[in-house]
């Protein structure tokens, strides 16, 4: 019994940890202003739209999409998808915050296009690395991440996931280009080339990194 209570502390203090690795890269994509994953595009359009912070949108529309992922889907629910839920959009506003009072803004960068692909290229590795972790600990996902599985389930397969999933981020894209967010070829790499780089960061940095701790894998 201690050995699963002491896994399970494991776990969790690293999905806050990939959930703050996550925030981060966000926020380095941010800071190129070549866009941001579909998901996040859209949450920052919207929530700029109604003049909230991206933190609280995302906590409300989470919130809201989670009660029908909850009820076709129970075993999305975990500590993991409350970090997710509750916490991403908070690090993402706290990381641009530390930046803007250190002098380091998205307008500041504009005219450096060198930089500005630098954070990009660091921003999807950051992000990717992220989601290797979070997706290892094995706590439960965000609805949104489970919504393309979920559509799968109950279309007996009729609808792939990968397909369900290009659709809800092209769906995001849409609405992040209505309520004016930022769309650029960051948006475009992380929409296809997030994958295979999780893959590669799992295998390579991940895996290796538990076994150390001592974590086992599920």
């Amino acid at each position: 019994m201690e050995g699963k209570k002491k896994d399970l502390v494991m776990r969790i203090v690293l999905v806050v940890a990939a959930n703050l690795i996550l925030g981060g890269g966000i926020s380095l994509l941010r800071l190129s202003g070549f866009g941001t994953d579909p998901y996040t595009c859209m949450n920052l359009g919207v929530s700029s739209h109604l003049g909230i912070g991206l933190g609280l949108y995302q906590v409300i529309f989470n919130t809201i999409l989670f009660i029908p992922v909850f009820i076709l889907d129970r075993k999305s629910f975990g500590i993991g998808a409350l970090v997710n839920m509750f916490g991403l959009g908070y690090f993402i506003e706290f990381y641009m915050f530390l930046l803007a009072a250190a002098g380091i803004t998205i307008e500041g960068l504009a005219g450096n296009t060198v930089i500005r692909i630098a954070l990009l290229v660091a921003g999807v590795l950051v992000v990717c690395f992220g989601i290797a972790l979070y997706m290892f600990c094995n706590l439960g996902a965000a609805p949104y991440d489970r919504l393309g599985v979920i559509i799968e389930t109950y279309s007996h397969k009729k609808i792939k996931f990968k397909w369900a999933r290009i659709a809800m981020d092209l769906t995001s894209i849409a609405v992040g280009i209505l309520t004016g967010s930022v769309i650029g070829v960051g948006t475009v790499v992380v929409a296809f080339f997030t994958g295979p780089i999780v893959s590669f960061f799992r295998e390579k940095a991940v895996i290796p990194l538990v076994k150390k701790l001592g974590i086992q894998e599920k």
